[in-house]
């Protein structure tokens, strides 16, 4: 049912287009020129170490893509599909790992985007790269704990949709992904440790783009999968306590 939900959910973002399932590639292609002439060529912004800016720019998009993109539409799940809210013997948490799903195959288009760019900069594909896997599914875990605590308060507060639009651009801005870590003081570089996205990009990153694999500092990790876990039990807590106010609210 979910796999059939997801692949539902991904066919309808291009129903009455010419170019069907081919925007999914040239919506990412387009981002990255533009992004790339901005910052590279503009501002001319030098990516840390040898990777080239494209890739290492490329490297953080992919994850934050995911990221920004899955959770808006895992806020408005619940709201956003009523007639299946109402049905008493639907599981609405599947609501939210609908979305995730239906958000890998353009994830993974921007993968292999990103795959054909490794080539070209001829970067070896060790089998270490697979750690990426990992990576993956702390974007996840994150996305499902974050998800169900949002889509729960949204059907209640609409104003959830709106302020999380603000507080994601901020978000990424605030997350080096278009700009190195080195351009910001040392005295504040604790704040990039406090930020989850900032582990998963860095990790993304440090696993596919550079010639040897970097893998992830402990105590970095330990502060992700504590914030990853307190989201998760949060999140499943409110949802549960919500879901049976869903059908008179929605």
């Amino acid at each position: 049912m979910i796999y059939a939900m997801a692949w539902r959910d991904f066919e309808s973002r291009f129903i009455g287009t010419l170019g069907g399932t081919i925007w999914a590639v040239i919506q990412p292609l387009a981002t990255i020129v533009v992004f790339y002439f901005v910052f590279a060529i503009g501002f001319r912004v030098q990516s840390p170490g040898d990777a080239p800016f494209i890739l290492w720019f490329v490297g953080g998009l992919a994850p934050w893509f995911m990221f920004n993109d899955t959770l808006q539409a895992i806020a408005g799940s619940v709201t956003g599909n009523a007639h299946l809210v109402k049905k008493t013997v639907f599981p609405t948490e599947v609501l939210a790992l609908v979305k995730v799903v239906s958000a890998v195959v353009p994830h993974f288009i921007f993968l292999l985007i990103l795959i054909a760019m490794l080539f070209f900069f001829a970067i070896p594909l060790r089998v270490e790269r697979i750690l990426l896997v990992y990576y993956f599914f702390c974007i996840v875990v994150l996305l499902l704990g974050i998800g169900w605590l949002l889509s729960a308060l949204q059907t209640f507060y609409r104003d959830i949709g709106q302020a999380l639009t603000i507080v994601l651009n901020v978000w990424f801005w605030a997350t080096p992904i278009v700009w190195p870590e080195q351009n910001i003081p040392e005295s504040f570089h604790w704040i990039l440790t406090y930020n989850p996205m900032y582990y998963i990009v860095t990790g993304y990153r440090e696993s596919l783009i550079y010639p040897h694999i970097i893998w992830p500092g402990i105590t970095q990790t330990i502060f992700f999968w504590c914030f990853a876990a307190a989201c998760v039990l949060v999140g499943s807590f409110v949802f549960d306590r919500l879901k049976p106010e869903f059908a008179d609210v929605v």
